[in-house]
């Protein structure tokens, strides 16, 4: 192995002269260069050209001028970038906590066919990178002291490594620590670069390497076996906020539906984070297998972070004003949290947070005295949490600096002038930090005004930092030389590379760790995305990273450049995308830079596909919501359900489906397009199994049981905002008809609640169904006749009225009797105009239709009511309200006006179908009956025109169809045999389907003998409370009984030969009395 036998290089005296260009003459050429280390123990002496150190300041402490650099030099132009396990890595960085990145020159030596040369500079294992190429050993080495101080210090990392890992084996990341990196690339290779490297991320750019939404399929649960684990607070809550923003986004603006959209995001939030706060650990959860895993906690991280993205909060009005701000914020004006705050707040919330930070501020001495010092900078900076970041470099105390013993200028940290200008240097980034906007206004618009100016100063105070370290460094933009020696085996390129940086390293002015960190800070505050990429711990940290430190930009001009900056600030004379829609601009970053990072190659930034959590993070990421929903799914129906809903309010939910996703399948069928089976998850698919999830729990109720609901009642609900309004009719009807009908209280909250909805055709269907069940097997007639009219079927509501005007008619009494009345027929009877107008208010047109029908039945009743008056009131302890002529006077006027109704359909003898009337023509000669209590009387009862009113009645009907004629005398032997035998014949015998002669198009049953008048026969025979003791309807008390008058067998025609005798009376009596 060649070696030189002196660690000292030979030197000239006086050697340094006024001009470096003038050549030596002296034997043993050039003196040496003076980028080559000081032979003096003390190092280089101070150079005076650059006056008092403290004077390294970037200006007034306001922010807006910019003092000329005290350097008095340009900014540099180039630098040299090294490249570590991946594409992106820090220039020697060590193996540290969770893979931070910050520099410290390495103490690895060179390989061993140079050492020689490297002893000749005596700095050689100062070199500020780990210079072990494919290929070569590691041979030899210098400065042993240095490595196995460094070896030391890597252990200690290692220990701590370790017992982090004990402390966090929950988090998604662990075990997954970046390795030591390594300078893999040739020196040939090595290409100088600006200031602020030219941008990674290429805009629009897609992850290719993971198929995140077949991976997110096959992790979720299968369809159906999904399981409500929600407290019934979070889903009333859940359903309160879904019905409000249906309403929000059916009826309102588009301000107004992003308002609604925003706010409702944030509520649910509030309302998912409050059961789940106790979990909180600060670390992501494990892939949902760990002990203790709870599935609504990993929901709520993963929903926090996309919904933090796509519908960010408020922003507060307390905000300070910036240092930089040149325009004053209107108080009017609604602001948005920035996405970058949302980011940096998630990732400090919800990841793993930097374990160097609270490691390096538990050190007394001074915190540069930790290993950590500058991976715990960086990390808090990546983190913006500047408040560390400042007090980290304000109570740094380089005098006890470690970095020190690896700049090779003191084993306990520096001294004399190098203390100072470490001290000045950190001092001008604390002033920088100061007068960041996020520091000064917590603003953290990073895309905005102030944060470009601010940008610009960070610039250049970076370009300060470089002029004050290396400013007259001959190496600082050296090309390396051609050098022969092949026959050691040494690379020319690597060789003259080493030496030059050796060379930078040895003649900065500024202590080479500080130096290289400091300028690795302002890189970051630049955005820089290779910087950025290299001192984040994972995928995840890097991708929300390179989102959080973005200038908006999205051309290849490098961030943090003088033209970016002017291209900034200028920015109004264009519109840029993120300045008009930023979410979605930032979506698009976000899915840049994962694609980014993936490609990257850096060691350990690849997805755990075994995990739910990291796959729905980096779907998020990937602008995949398909696959996030897929992954929430398996955790929480309620969650995924309505982030489906807000997702599609937002317009940032779509199927794969292209346009046709824009069609339902009504208009397909317009289209005349034959649908193809549609792939892929829908907001109805889950809408609709989280109504099935909902339907099957019998009541959810609050903690203070003031507000109960039924599953089925949310079900509904859900199923209501279906897109596809067909699918979500039949779910409803099929729900509906496996509902047991148990009360009219659950009835009426169905139909209510079908109506709230604008379901009105599935609250017709339920209410028809219930009053049909209500006929078949009670005798609540009054709720019978209310659930017909919510039915709107005017038709069956006759059917029942008949029943019961031929109940009475035939039994020649008020049916059903007072006793046996349900609460809403006597109501309907009692007061019925009081009742018909509170359900008008419910259902006007229901109240309409009941109150056209009714009139029929009440006057009946009120006929029979008045005629029994006295032996009603009698019973009751109580006295007639009408006299016994005027009782007469108006049970005669009630009469005649429901004669002459039932005659209406057969004037003049013919039938017509079309007239509705109140009582059915059948009933008329029962009527008649009635009526003969008032005719030949020894005092008058009706006036001439009742008396004409009944003549044209009787004449209707002697001259009507046969089939009417038949209809009404099988009433009247009805009501006959009612009154001799105390019974009906069987309903079903008597059953009859009649057409009536002169149309074909009307068609009536005869009530008399059907099932239903034979089933209200037979129940009020037996419970009829008016009937006295035997039973016998003709043993009941009445004030005159019309039957009685006639044989069992008697017909209609005897009713009508009486009736023409009596009116000719009548009539003759008023022409006497000279009523005309």
């Amino acid at each position: 192995m060649f070696r030189h036998p002196s660690t000292t290089p030979p030197s000239t005296p006086d050697s340094r002269r006024s001009s470096r260009h003038v050549p030596s003459t002296t034997p043993a050429g050039p003196p040496p260069d003076h980028s080559l280390p000081s032979s003096t123990p003390a190092g280089p002496p101070p150079r005076d050209r650059f006056g008092n150190p403290l004077q390294f300041t970037l200006g007034s402490q306001g922010g807006r001028d910019f003092n000329p650099s005290p350097f008095h030099s340009s900014p540099t132009k180039h630098e040299f970038s090294g490249v570590g396990s991946g594409h992106f890595a820090v220039p020697g960085r060590p193996s540290t906590h969770r893979g931070r990145s910050g520099l410290r020159p390495n103490s690895s030596p060179p390989q061993a066919e140079y050492e020689d040369e490297e002893e000749e500079n005596g700095e050689g294992e100062n070199s500020d990178y780990s210079e072990e190429d494919e290929g070569t050993g590691d041979e030899g080495r210098a400065g042993e002291d240095g490595d196995e101080d460094e070896d030391e210090s890597m252990g200690e990392g290692e220990e701590e490594d370790a017992e982090g890992d004990e402390e966090e084996d929950t988090s998604i990341f662990q075990g997954r620590s970046r390795p030591p990196n390594r300078f893999s690339q040739s020196a040939a290779s090595i290409t100088q670069q600006p200031i602020s490297s030219s941008p990674v991320v290429r805009p629009a750019a897609k992850q290719s390497q993971y198929d995140l939404l077949n991976l997110a399929k096959s992790l979720a649960p299968n369809p159906g076996s999904e399981t409500l684990r929600e407290s019934d607070h979070v889903i009333l809550e859940t359903e309160r906020l879904m019905g409000r923003l249906h309403e929000s986004i059916a009826s309102g603006t588009p301000e107004s539906r992003s308002t609604a959209l925003s706010d409702v995001a944030q509520e649910l939030l509030e309302i998912w984070r409050a059961p789940t706060q106790p979990s909180f650990s600060g670390s992501l959860a494990a892939s949902g297998r760990s002990t203790g895993f709870s599935p609504l906690v990993a929901a709520n991280r993963l929903i926090s972070l996309l919904f933090s993205i796509h519908c960010p909060g408020q922003a507060s009005r307390n905000q300070r004003p910036s240092a930089f701000s040149l325009v004053p914020t209107r108080l009017e004006s609604r602001h948005f949290v920035p996405i970058p705050k949302v980011l940096i707040d998630w990732l400090n919330n919800y990841h793993n947070t930097p374990a160097e930070i609270a490691t390096v501020l538990k050190e007394r001495r001074g915190y540069s005295a930790s290993d950590m010092f500058w991976d715990a900078v960086h990390a808090s900076t990546l983190r913006g949490n500047f408040s560390a970041t400042l007090k980290l470099l304000k109570g740094a105390k380089f005098d006890v600096a470690d970095t020190a013993r690896d700049d090779h200028l003191g084993d306990d940290g520096y001294r004399g002038v190098h203390l100072t200008k470490a001290n000045s240097a950190a001092e001008s980034a604390i002033k920088l930090l100061q007068e960041c906007p996020a520091v000064t206004s917590d603003d953290w618009d990073v895309k905005g005004q102030d944060w470009s100016v601010f940008r610009r100063r960070v610039y250049q105070a970076l370009a300060d930092l470089q002029e004050y370290a290396e400013g007259d460094s001959q190496n600082r933009h050296s090309v390396s030389q051609p050098f022969q020696a092949s026959s050691f085996g040494i690379s020319q390129s690597q060789n003259s590379f080493n030496l030059s940086m050796a060379s930078r390293r040895a003649e900065s002015n500024v202590p080479w760790s500080v130096y290289k960190n400091l300028e690795l800070l302002y890189k970051q505050l630049l955005g820089g995305e290779e910087e950025i990429i290299a001192v984040s711990a994972d995928w995840l940290e890097a991708t929300a990273a390179l989102a959080i430190w973005w200038n908006g930009e999205e051309d290849e001009v490098p961030q943090g450049s003088f033209a970016a900056s002017r291209r900034s600030i200028a920015r109004s004379q264009r519109v840029r995308p993120v300045d008009v829609t930023p979410v979605q601009a930032y979506c698009q970053r976000l899915s840049s830079a994962l694609a980014t990072v993936l490609e990257s190659g850096e060691e350990g930034f690849s997805i755990a596909t075994t995990s739910p959590t990291e796959v729905g993070m980096a779907c998020i990421f990937d602008d995949n919501i398909e696959g996030v929903l897929h992954i929430l799914r398996g955790w929480s129906l309620t969650l995924t359900s309505a982030i489906a809903e807000v997702a599609t309010g937002g317009d940032w939910f779509r199927r794969a489906d292209g346009i046709l996703d824009q069609f339902d399948q009504s208009d397909l069928m317009v289209l005349s397009f034959n649908e193809r089976p549609r792939a892929g998850l829908t907001k109805d698919d889950l809408l609709t199994a989280y109504a099935t999830a909902l339907a099957s729990k019998d009541r959810i109720a609050t903690s203070d049981g003031k507000t109960i609901r039924e599953g089925w009642e949310l079900s509904i609900q859900v199923l209501e905002r279906l897109d596809d309004q067909r699918t979500a009719d039949d779910r409803i009807e099929q729900l509906l008809n496996d509902l047991p009908l148990q009360s009219s209280e659950r009835v009426d909250k169905i139909i209510q609640l079908c109506h709230t909805l604008g379901l009105s055709k599935h609250a017709l269907h339920v209410a028809l169904t219930y009053a049909d069940h209500l006929r078949e097997n009670t005798q609540a007639y009054g709720d019978t006749l209310f659930y017909y009219a919510r039915a709107h079927n005017s038709k069956k509501i006759q059917d029942v009225l008949r029943i019961l005007v031929a109940q009475c008619l035939v039994k020649s009494l008020a049916f059903p009797p007072v006793g046996e009345l349900d609460d809403r027929l006597s109501a309907l009877i009692t007061s019925p105009k009081q009742t018909l107008t509170e359900f008008a208010r419910s259902d006007p047109e229901a109240a309409q239709i009941l109150s056209n029908y009714l009139s029929g039945y009440a006057t009946i009743r009120k006929f029979y009511d008045l005629r029994d008056e006295e032996i009603l009131a009698h019973t009751a302890g109580k006295k007639p309200a009408h006299r016994p002529m005027a009782r007469k006077l108006a049970a005669a006027n009630a009469l005649m006006v429901i004669i002459a109704s039932a005659a209406s359909s057969i004037r003049g003898g013919l039938y017509d179908a079309d007239i509705e009337t109140v009582v059915q023509v059948d009933v008329l000669l029962c009527l008649l009956g009635e009526v003969l209590l008032f005719i030949d009387q020894p005092k008058r009862t009706l006036s001439l025109q009742q008396i004409y009113s009944l003549l044209a009645a009787v004449e209707d009907l002697d001259t009507a169809p046969s089939m009417i004629q038949s209809q009404c005398e099988a009433c009247f032997s009805t009501a006959l045999a009612a009154a001799h035998d105390g019974h009906v014949p069987s309903p079903r015998s008597m059953l009859q389907k009649s057409t009536s002669n002169l149309t074909t198009a009307s068609s009536q049953y005869s009530l008399i003998g059907s099932a239903e008048f034979g089933s209200m026969e037979g129940q009020s025979t037996e419970s009829s409370t008016v009937l006295v003791k035997g039973g016998s309807v003709d043993d009941t008390k009445r004030a005159w009984d019309w039957r009685k008058g006639f044989r069992k067998d008697a017909s209609g025609r005897d009713v009508i030969r009486i009736l023409r005798l009596g009116i000719a009376k009548e009539i003759a009596r008023a022409f006497a009395e000279g009523e005309t």
